[in-house]
C-alpha cells in the first residue's frame, strides 16, 4: 500500500504533471526548484526520489528531463517482478552487512532499474519523515556513486550497513537521516565506506 504524500510532494507532482501536459517533456530539476524557490536542486532530488519510491513518477538514471508520470494501466498491465531479499538494513545506527538470501519478494516493473536490483527490509525509524518504517521493504539499484540528495544503502568500516540520504560534502560524507530527532552520521575523509546502491522503491506489508 502506498505511503501518502505530503503537502508539497503534491505540489511537486502537481508541477510536473502540468508542465508534462503542456511542454510534452519533463521539467528538469533546476526548473523545478527556481518554481518552488529552492536554494539547492538537491531539495529537488529528495522530493523526485520520494515520488518515485512511493510509485507516482518513474526516472531515468542520470538524463536531462527523465521524470515520467506513472500510470495505473501501466502497472496493472505489466506482470511483477521477482528480486531477491538481500537481508536487513538499518535505517538508524549501521546494524550488519548484506547477507545473501534466497527469499524473493514480488516488485512492480516500474521500481525496477537498469542496473542489478534487490529488495532489503528496513529495521529502525531514522527514515519515517520519508515513510519508512520498520518492517518495509526497500527496492535498491546498484550504484556506486551517488548524487547528493540520493537515498543511498552504505556499507560503513566494510560491513555495517545503513539508509541514509547521501551528501559529499568539504573534507566529509553526510549520512543524513529523515527523523529530526536524530543527528547525520558523518564519514569523515579516510574512513571505508561502500555505496551499495540507491533506493528506487518502497513496498509495505500488512
Amino acid at each position: 500500500m502506498a505511503e501518502p504524500l505530503t503537502k508539497r510532494q503534491k505540489e511537486v507532482l502537481n508541477f510536473v504533471t502540468q508542465y508534462l501536459e503542456l511542454n510534452g517533456y519533463a521539467p528538469s530539476y533546476r526548473e523545478i526548484a527556481a518554481h518552488f524557490k529552492y536554494g539547492s536542486v538537491a531539495t529537488v532530488a529528495e522530493h523526485i526520489e520520494s515520488l518515485v519510491a512511493k510509485g507516482m513518477l518513474q526516472k531515468g538514471d542520470n538524463e536531462a528531463r527523465s521524470i515520467q508520470l506513472v500510470r495505473a494501466e501501466d502497472v496493472d498491465a505489466t506482470p511483477s517482478i521477482s528480486l531477491p531479499i538481500l537481508g536487513l538494513v538499518a535505517a538508524g545506527q549501521p546494524i550488519e552487512t548484506l547477507g545473501r538470501h534466497t527469499e524473493t519478494l514480488e516488485v512492480p516493473p516500474f521500481m525496477v532499474g537498469r542496473r542489478n536490483s534487490y529488495v532489503l527490509q528496513v529495521k529502525g525509524d531514522s527514515m519515517i519523515d520519508e515513510g519508512i518504517h520498520t518492517g518495509d521493504y526497500v527496492v535498491v539499484t546498484e550504484k556506486s556513486v551517488p548524487s547528493n540528495g540520493e537515498m543511498v544503502i552504505a556499507l560503513i568500516n566494510g560491513g555495517e550497513a545503513t539508509l541514509k540520504r547521501y551528501y559529499k560534502e568539504k573534507g566529509h560524507i553526510r549520512l543524513q537521516p529523515s527523523n529530526s530527532a536524530m543527528e547525520p552520521i558523518i564519514i569523515e575523509a579516510g574512513t571505508p565506506i561502500e555505496i551499495q546502491g540507491i533506493v528506487i522503491g518502497l513496498i509495505r506489508k500488512y
